[in-house]
């Protein structure tokens, strides 16, 4: 582990009151804090009424801000708080999947890089994100402190004769491409194909949505194929990888991807679609990139029917699973080592 030193005063992380449920920046924020406050760090969670009193306050201290908080931290943009270190926990932004109608250009230069400017540094889970922010303009300091993975299990899933089993971990919203994905696959299905899809995710995030996606399945060819498995907590989650024999992802952006991550570690082939830093995921035998929704419904299909492709994949992303010494004590070291720079 890297040599760092304890900050003298807690660390105020400002996160939703949903922060149990389950989704990528929950989990990632989760772990960091218990990594900060098993090296001894003092943490504090607050919510943004709180952060918003210390900033008119210039209450002196460090707080850290969720990206969800982007449209509540408009209001305070225009503030420049002296005594008060904020920086900016960056797990989505709007502009990364923009609404039909207008560019990414757009929804970022009218509704995010003000409040981005606002920011002292960045905490980021990606080289990808960086690189997003850095193309627009944002000059402030910024750390990339990717999530560490949760330790491996020596279970492996087992290859099946039939039916194939693939599975999504995805909160059911139109970024992650489900609905497009079911079109799609429903569009390919045989009579003879013999599969079975779980999705795991939330459905309340989006709930026309999601009602879509499930009376999609039920009129068509895919009922009794695919499933919604509703939201399981995180340890619920990691058990299902070694159930299942493909993971996919039909994701249109994607800043990390700690569920593609977890997959690639139990030895799942990976059937993913490009989206952000999605493709970094794969390397040699892990898997398939596929070029859009379409030929990722065709890939998941033809494993099912050709089991001889399948075993080959099985084998080689089995044989690239790696157990690597990186953690979470690891990741949050760095960022306390980041943090430090700033308040000596």
């Amino acid at each position: 582990m890297d040599a760092y030193s304890l900050l003298s005063s807690s660390i105020h992380f400002v996160l939703p009151d949903d922060r149990h449920l389950p989704s990528g920046g929950n989990i990632y924020n989760a772990h960091l804090i218990a990594a900060l406050k098993s090296l001894g760090q003092v943490v504090e969670i607050i919510d943004f009424a709180t952060y918003r009193e210390a900033i008119l306050l210039d209450k002196a201290g460090i707080y850290g801000v969720d990206s969800l908080f982007v449209e509540d931290m408009k209001a305070l943009s225009n503030i420049r708080a002296e005594k008060a270190f904020s920086f900016f926990l960056l797990h989505h932004l709007p502009s990364l999947y923009p609404p039909a109608g207008v560019s990414a250009d757009q929804l970022f230069e009218m509704h995010e890089k003000k409040v981005l400017d606002f920011f002292q540094a960045f905490l980021l889970s990606s080289d990808y994100s960086q690189e997003y922010l850095q193309s627009r303009g944002i000059g402030a300091p910024m750390v990339v402190v990717e999530p560490a993975n949760t330790p491996t299990v020596s279970e492996f899933p087992v290859l099946p004769d039939s039916p194939l089993k693939g599975l999504m971990v995805a909160n059911v919203v139109a970024r992650k491409g489900i609905l497009p994905f079911l079109e799609a696959l429903a569009s390919r299905t045989k009579a003879q194909d013999d599969f079975v899809l779980n999705i795991i995710g939330r459905q309340d995030m989006e709930p026309a949505y999601a009602d879509a996606c499930r009376q999609y399945v039920e009129a068509e060819v895919l009922k009794g194929k695919v499933h919604f498995k509703g939201s399981l907590s995180h340890q619920e989650t990691l058990q299902q990888y070694a159930k299942h024999h493909v993971f996919l992802s039909a994701a249109y952006m994607e800043t990390f991807g700690m569920a593609i991550q977890e997959a690639k570690a139990r030895g799942l082939p990976l059937l993913l679609c490009g989206g952000g830093y999605t493709k970094k995921h794969l390397t040699s035998g892990a898997g398939m990139l596929c070029i859009n929704i379409s030929d990722l419904a065709g890939n998941f299909l033809k494993l099912g029917r050709n089991h001889s492709q399948l075993s080959e994949l099985y084998q080689s992303a089995r044989i690239g699973t790696t157990h690597e010494a990186y953690t979470w004590k690891q990741a949050a070291a760095h960022f306390l080592n980041f943090l430090g720079i700033f308040l000596k």
